[in-house]
């Protein structure tokens, strides 16, 4: 098996994926009409069992439990914003990884395309962590604290937040850069520019890769956790680190088959540095929007009391969420974890 073939089947993969983001009825994950593996190099029985190489994957199911309380966030139709998140997000880290596999002028295009269309739909995706994390912290609260104007007025902003923000995606749906990225990406697959065709230099080019992609993430995390730095300061710089590590994961989950057990734990420990960073975002968003909601009710003549109480409240999940990403960049820094890399590339 060659690093090509592990590659383009990626690639397709994800292409299909975001086709079925946005075409209704598309459940189906599947190679796109006229595309073709390459010839020659079959893939092993469990090819795509560790979720990165398969060509066709199962539409995700709504899971949220029927007793769970959602506060109201408007409009229920459009884009399903976590899902098409999740297709940007694992196609750009397919194509960020692999870049230097890549052939062609057509790669930088959909590169800046995909960096266009997730600047839009990460807000949306980050609004909807946001909301989450605030009606975790309501359904905790006293009943007596949070009924009344404060319901009423935490309703009716993340309805209006929530509303501008998918209206922006549908709307980003319809420009002609969408249709741009899309036509880009399905040209990638089209024309398969892939090298790595040497079965021979399979372990030493994914290797290579792999270990380019681990680098950025380790500086990218060495930035932010500095000794001695404000959380604020470190909060900045999250996002390099989770699109890092997202990175890293994706492209050790689709090198797995080749590179073994070794490339399954830095894909955990870079999943799991990319959720913890997740965490202290949600955490340090639902701060400010409390403040901003403590001013609203304030100028409107409501009590503030309880916007007191939630902000203390997640002002302490702030704190473990910084303690956990200390915790797990240092994890993520471990020579253990990387230094196999060196031998095999």
């Amino acid at each position: 098996m060659s690093a090509s073939t592990l590659v383009l089947a990626a690639i397709r993969e994800r292409v299909a994926a975001l086709h079925a983001a946005v075409e209704p009825g598309s459940d189906d994950v599947s190679t796109p009409e006229g595309v073709s593996a390459p010839e020659g190099d079959d893939p092993p029985s469990d090819f795509g069992a560790d979720g990165g190489s398969s060509v066709t994957v199962p539409a995700a199911e709504d899971e949220t439990p029927d007793d769970e309380p959602v506060l109201d966030t408007g409009d229920a139709d459009g884009p399903d914003v976590e899902r098409l998140a999740e297709a940007l997000a694992d196609l750009e880290a397919v194509v960020t990884g692999f870049a230097p596999l890549i052939e062609g002028g057509e790669l930088p295009a959909l590169r800046a395309e995909l960096a266009w269309a997730r600047s839009t739909v990460e807000e949306a995706r980050a609004l909807d962590g946001t909301v989450e994390v605030l009606e975790e912290l309501l359904e905790d609260l006293d009943p007596t604290l949070r009924q009344g104007p404060v319901e009423a007025r935490v309703g009716i902003v993340v309805a209006a937040r929530t509303s501008e923000r998918r209206d922006a995606v549908t709307a980003m749906l319809v420009q002609p850069e969408w249709t741009s990225l899309l036509a880009h990406a399905d040209q990638l697959v089209l024309t398969a520019p892939i090298s790595g065709r040497k079965p021979k230099r399979t372990v030493r080019v994914l290797a290579r890769a792999l270990a380019d992609a681990d680098a950025a993430a380790r500086e990218a995390a060495g930035a932010a956790v500095v000794e001695g730095q404000s959380p604020d300061r470190a909060g900045a710089q999250l996002s390099p680190i989770a699109t890092a590590a997202h990175t890293v994961a994706t492209t050790a989950r689709v090198s797995r088959p080749v590179l073994g057990k070794q490339a399954r734990k830095l894909a955990d420990a870079a999943a799991a540095l990319a959720g913890t960073v997740e965490e202290r975002r949600r955490s340090e968003s639902v701060t400010h929007w409390l403040v901003d909601l403590a001013d609203l009710a304030h100028r409107a003549g409501e009590p503030s009391f309880t916007y007191g109480v939630l902000h203390a409240e997640a002002e302490a999940r702030r704190a473990a969420a910084d303690e956990a990403l200390g915790l797990a960049v240092t994890a993520y820094s471990r020579s253990k974890l990387h230094q196999w890399l060196a031998d095999a590339s």
